[in-house]
């Protein structure tokens, strides 16, 4: 009787050491440094994986089919809405700066694009957004990379796009073609003159240049921030509170892992100690709710201030 007494003060006093807080803490902190290093490297390797697959579809088009009454209007040339268009049959023609307000895209051919949506009776494939090779000229000046661009006074053109060019259609990914250009007469308000016209890749995003420029390029991590707060917030403060909820995240999870685990144990070699089992869980979760309401406390301090 006494050796099964001695046996059983033996097995709670191992229940109780096993199931202790501060020895779960420790425990938990022993594996912080290891599960911290395997989230950051998640995070690289996903981060890396997600741009390899979305940085091709930027630049992919995506093209609708058209019908044409234009016979001058081919592949390269930049299309607007023709006044015969409607809803049921629409109808495009050689942009011009007449209609450069209904431009829909770059004619283009169907291989060309990631995702066509056309028919058989639309013959016309004109590209509305992504990369396209277009028809360009020196109007209104050569052409650099990154230029805007605009329909010019040539149909089916586009040029240089003004400094406050209101309907710019895209942005030049490459100078104009020095091979294979040709020359053109045009009349304008001091006289004729002659113009080159060539080929480049254009990126297609009709927008405005003045709007582009009042407007200031934000990161994505002020975009979260400002998403998640309502509020303008700075990237720094908005990767602090990130870093701070990863580790809230992890030592939640060490500790509510490690409680659970002892606790299954201690049970499981003297069930007659639950009451000392129980009362050592409950001391953890009290921990465990105040590393977590430190942890949203400092998160809210570092978003407002």
């Amino acid at each position: 009787m006494n050796i099964r007494n001695s046996h059983l003060n033996r097995y709670q006093r191992d229940t109780i050491r096993t199931i202790n807080a501060g020895q779960l803490v420790k425990t938990a902190w022993q594996g912080i440094l290891k599960k911290t290093g395997l989230v950051l490297f998640s995070l690289v390797v996903f981060t890396s994986i997600t741009s390899g697959l979305f940085t091709p579809l930027t630049a992919a088009s995506i093209a609708q089919g058209y019908t044409t009454t234009d016979s001058d209007l081919v592949v390269g040339m930049v299309a607007a809405l023709s006044p015969d268009s409607t809803s049921e049959n629409r109808v495009v023609e050689r942009a011009t700066t007449s209609n450069k307000a209904k431009f829909v895209g770059i004619v283009t051919t169907k291989d060309a694009n990631l995702v066509t949506l056309t028919s058989n009776g639309a013959p016309v494939v004109v590209a509305t957004t992504g990369e396209a090779s277009a028809y360009v000229s020196d109007v209104n000046g050569s052409i650099k990379k990154g230029d805007y661009l605009a329909v010019s006074p040539l149909k089916g053109i586009l040029m240089r796009a003004g400094d406050s060019e209101p309907n710019a259609v895209g942005s030049a990914l490459e100078e104009m073609s020095s091979t294979d250009t040709k020359t053109q007469q045009v009349s304008t308000s001091s006289g004729s003159k002659t113009v080159k016209i060539g080929t480049a890749k254009v990126e297609i995003s009709p927008a405005s240049i003045a709007l582009a420029a009042n407007t200031p390029n934000k990161s994505f991590l002020h975009n979260l921030g400002e998403g998640i707060t309502g509020k303008s917030i700075s990237d720094w403060q908005v990767l602090t509170a990130m870093i701070v909820f990863i580790i809230v995240l992890i030592i939640e999870g060490s500790l509510v892992y490690g409680a659970i685990h002892s606790t299954i144990i201690a049970l499981g070699r003297n069930p007659l100690a639950h009451d000392v089992v129980y009362k050592q869980l409950f001391q953890v979760m009290l921990a465990v709710l105040g590393v977590l309401a430190f942890g949203l406390a400092t998160i809210y301090a570092v978003v407002q201030f």
